[in-house]
């Protein structure tokens, strides 16, 4: 891993550890396998437990911008859900991997999974969309409020 990717990496941990101060932070390192890793090979899903900032998990990948950054920017990506999940864990490795891996998300883009997320669910796609932009300067995390677009 580049001292780059360490220093991406690390400064997202950083950033949930601190904004979800008080609730339990469990990092997953999610194995795509051995073809797919090559797409995001430093790729971890932080879990992050119900706590004093919501009573909801948080799933949240580290790794995505770090293996697409361009010019300073790229994305990392958030779900929140009622429940702990290993379903979730692995909803958020396979948008890592179709991001990573050529079908590059932006805002208000859809990403078909081909299978409802959860049982009896009709949701069969992820869309995009962020209540604030994550920029990484010099491995520190600055976060800003952008609202829906």
């Amino acid at each position: 891993m580049s001292d780059a990717r360490v220093l991406a990496a690390e400064a997202v941990e950083s950033h949930v550890r601190a904004f979800f101060e008080g609730h339990s932070v469990e990092v997953v390192d999610y194995d795509l396998g051995p073809e797919r890793r090559e797409v995001a090979p430093d790729l971890r899903v932080l879990v992050v437990g119900p706590g004093p900032r919501s009573d909801s998990w948080a799933y949240v990948t580290a790794g995505c911008w770090a293996a697409m950054e361009k010019d300073g920017h790229g994305l990392e990506f958030v779900m929140t859900a009622h429940v702990r999940d290993q379903r979730f864990i692995e909803l958020m490795a396979m948008i890592a991997y179709y991001h990573c891996g050529g079908h590059q998300l932006d805002l208000e883009h859809s990403m078909p999974i081909g299978e409802p997320w959860v049982p009896g669910s009709t949701c069969n796609c992820h869309r995009a969309w962020s209540p604030h932009t994550i920029v990484i300067i010099d491995g520190s995390v600055q976060s800003r409020e952008t609202g829906p677009r």
